[in-house]
C-alpha cells in the first residue's frame, strides 16, 4: 500500500511543514505525562514565546523539548520538584536551543534571526569609522558560556543559580577517624 499523499502530492515523509501551514489541530502535540513530569505543550509554549514560535515548526520545538529534558531532569525525582517551575525552566531551554539553531541558520545564509543580536558577552570596545565592535566575557563562568549565547539561556542560567550552590543534607554526625 502506498504512503498517504499530502495535499502537494508529496509522500508524507518528504512533506515540509512550515509554521504558517500548521493548523491548530496539527500543532497541539501535547502529550500526557505521568504525575510529576512536565508534558510538552506547543500552544502554551508558542503563546509564551511568540517571536520564536513563528519561526519554528511544532515538531522542531518538540525535538528541542526532548533535548531540554536531557539538560534538566524531567522526572518526579528532579531536583526542581515544583512542576510549574520546572516547566518554566524547560521552556527557557527550549527557546534557547531553538534560538541557537536559528542563529546558526541565519549565519549560514548571511541574515539575522529573530531575537538575536549576534553578539555574545558585554561590549568592551566600539568604533565608528569602518564600524568595529568587540565583546568579552568578563565575569561569565566557563560553564555558562553555552547558556550566555541567548537571552533565554542567560535567564535559565540565572534562574538555576540555586542548583549550583552547595547544599547541606543534615544527618547524623560521624565520629572522627584518628590514626592509632
Amino acid at each position: 500500500m502506498a504512503p498517504a499523499a499530502t495535499p502537494t502530492n508529496q509522500p508524507a515523509a518528504l512533506a515540509q511543514t512550515t509554521p504558517a501551514q500548521t493548523s491548530p489541530a496539527q500543532a497541539t502535540l501535547s502529550t500526557q505525562a505521568a504525575p510529576g513530569v512536565v508534558a510538552w505543550d506547543w500552544q502554551g509554549w508558542a503563546a509564551a514565546y511568540p517571536a520564536l514560535a513563528v519561526s519554528v515548526a511544532p515538531e522542531q520545538a518538540q525535538g528541542a523539548f526532548t533535548l531540554a529534558c536531557l539538560c534538566l531532569n524531567n522526572t518526579p525525582g528532579s531536583v526542581v520538584g515544583d512542576v510549574t517551575q520546572r516547566q518554566a525552566l524547560l521552556w527557557l531551554l527550549v527557546a534557547h536551543i531553538l534560538q541557537l539553531g536559528l542563529n546558526q541558520a541565519a549565519a549560514a545564509s548571511g541574515g539575522a534571526s529573530p531575537g538575536s543580536g549576534g553578539l555574545v558577552g558585554r561590549v568592551s570596545s566600539a568604533s565608528r569609522g569602518s564600524v568595529s565592535i568587540s565583546t568579552d566575557g568578563g565575569g561569565i563562568p566557563s560553564g555558562a558560556w553555552w547558556y550566555a549565547q541567548t537571552p533565554w539561556g542567560a535567564a535559565f542560567w540565572q534562574a538555576t543559580a540555586w542548583l549550583r550552590q552547595m547544599r547541606c543534607l543534615p544527618g547524623r554526625s560521624h565520629p572522627a577517624l584518628t590514626w592509632p
